[in-house]
């Protein structure tokens, strides 16, 4: 594929892949929305130990992904979300992105800052690898400063 092709499958261009990926990353509202971006057999990788943080670890099957986002949402309230940059080449995407979170249990806010790798086959999502700063996410849980 040359580097200066507008589609990067012949049912998507560049265009509605950034607008995907944006989609996909601001995840404010319902996650159901986003069943039809991720292919069934979809893989959601997120940083850290699992056993010291719930969200980190490896999803497999949309539903499990979708899971991982709703019980995100309950905890954590997506105030802004903003795109840095976003590199694509081919079928693949990565961006470097923030997001202001809220704690919705102890009303701390502040800024995460993201970065996610993204395989499309065809217009699907097969796969995600997500890196951010978990130790945010757990300060912004504790009740004091």
């Amino acid at each position: 594929m040359s580097g200066d092709s507008n589609s990067l499958a012949p049912h998507i261009t560049r265009l509605q892949f950034g607008q995907i990926v944006e989609t996909l990353l601001d995840r404010g509202g319902d996650p159901a929305r986003l069943a039809p971006l991720f292919a069934p057999e979809a893989e959601w990788t997120l940083n850290g130990d699992q056993s010291y943080w719930s969200y980190a670890g490896r999803r497999w099957r949309r539903e499990s992904i979708l899971d991982y986002f709703r019980a995100f949402s309950v905890e954590f309230e997506q105030k802004a979300f903003r795109i840095h940059e976003m590199l694509i080449e081919g079928e693949q995407a990565c961006v470097r992105y923030e997001v202001e979170l809220r704690h919705r249990g102890t009303g701390r806010a502040n800024v995460l800052q993201g970065l996610n790798f993204i395989r499309f086959e065809g217009e699907v999502v097969v796969e995600a690898h997500e890196f951010i700063d978990s130790a945010l996410l757990f300060r912004l849980r504790q009740t004091e400063p």
